[in-house]
């Protein structure tokens, strides 16, 4: 058991890995192509790749024996449609707010104000009726400040990209808890592939209508939109998917928040974005405020 729940928790670091350096990639991107055309992308090609996935894990599955008292859930595609579709719609939103944040910010403090969604998801949660704790409302606390340090209220271009974050963030958190919902009823990874799949020809009809989207672009974009497709989309979600099947809720929560902290080395690391004294003491505040909503809080999801 031990060793099943140790390698579990490493294919959720690995994902949270995958995520916190692929804001290099995102943040590369936006020099050569528009972010709904980027988006329409990495989604479609990652929504087409999870396709063979599925039915891969889906054999493995079958080949096990279903536990009694196991709940039902609903396997086929034309039943995870509508909750994808649901999923999909939000997702849209989300990667559209953080994707063009990155014009105007950096890719570590972007990762940082993402990693915010995860103290919004128990917020949020109070109003479908879910239970929260003082330490989840001291992290948020904690976790605002923090952000206040993070925020640069001199650099207005900057600020107009933290924001439009913050506003994914907020999304996510929405995407996160109608996905905590549906996923007990509905194979995750269908739920998974119809969701990336209609994020993209959302991203790719907006796209469409307000960009002036080219190949040439894209083929610009090559590697950042393989390494999304690949690795962010199709890779770590499927990890997390395993991972979290058999780490505790409360472990899977602390090592999803360390994608903010790969992040911000992703891009000191590769893209020489360098942080002052305030702005670390910012992250840290938030990556404290992170840990103690979590400590006492034992319902962890992801995006």
């Amino acid at each position: 058991m031990k060793q099943k729940q140790a390698r579990a928790e490493l294919l959720l670091l690995l994902a949270a890995l995958f995520w916190g350096v692929a804001f290099v990639p995102q943040k590369i991107a936006m020099a050569h192509i528009e972010p709904l055309a980027f988006n329409a992308w990495r989604f479609l090609l990652g929504g087409l790749l999870l396709i063979p996935i599925v039915y891969w894990l889906g054999g493995r599955r079958k080949s096990k024996p279903v536990e009694e008292g196991a709940p039902s859930i609903a396997r086929s595609w034309r039943n995870c449609l509508p909750g994808g579709a649901v999923l999909g719609f939000w997702l849209f939103l989300g990667a559209a707010l953080q994707q063009a944040s990155l014009i105007y910010t950096t890719a570590g403090r972007a990762g940082f104000i993402s990693g915010f969604y995860l103290l919004l998801v128990p917020i949020i949660g109070l109003s479908l009726g879910h239970k929260t704790n003082r330490w989840t409302w001291g992290g948020v606390a904690l976790a605002l400040i923090g952000l206040y340090w993070l925020a640069d209220f001199s650099e207005e271009t900057q600020l107009i990209g933290d924001l439009m974050v913050f506003a994914s963030a907020f999304v996510f958190a929405i995407q996160v808890l109608s996905a905590d919902y549906l996923v007990h009823r509905y194979d995750a990874l269908r739920l998974a592939a119809i969701q990336f799949l209609v994020c993209g020809v959302l991203s790719a009809v907006a796209s469409l209508l307000i960009e002036q989207p080219t190949l040439q672009a894209a083929w610009d974009a090559a590697w950042p939109i393989a390494y999304m497709m690949i690795f962010s989309t199709a890779i770590a979600f499927t990890f997390q998917l395993l991972g979290q099947r058999n780490a505790a809720p409360s472990h899977a929560t602390v090592i999803m928040s360390l994608e903010a902290v790969f992040a911000v080395a992703a891009g000191w690391l590769f893209l020489n974005e360098m942080l002052s004294a305030k702005e670390l003491v910012g992250c840290g505040l938030m990556l404290a405020g992170m840990f103690v909503s979590h400590y006492g809080n034992h319902n962890g999801t992801h995006h």
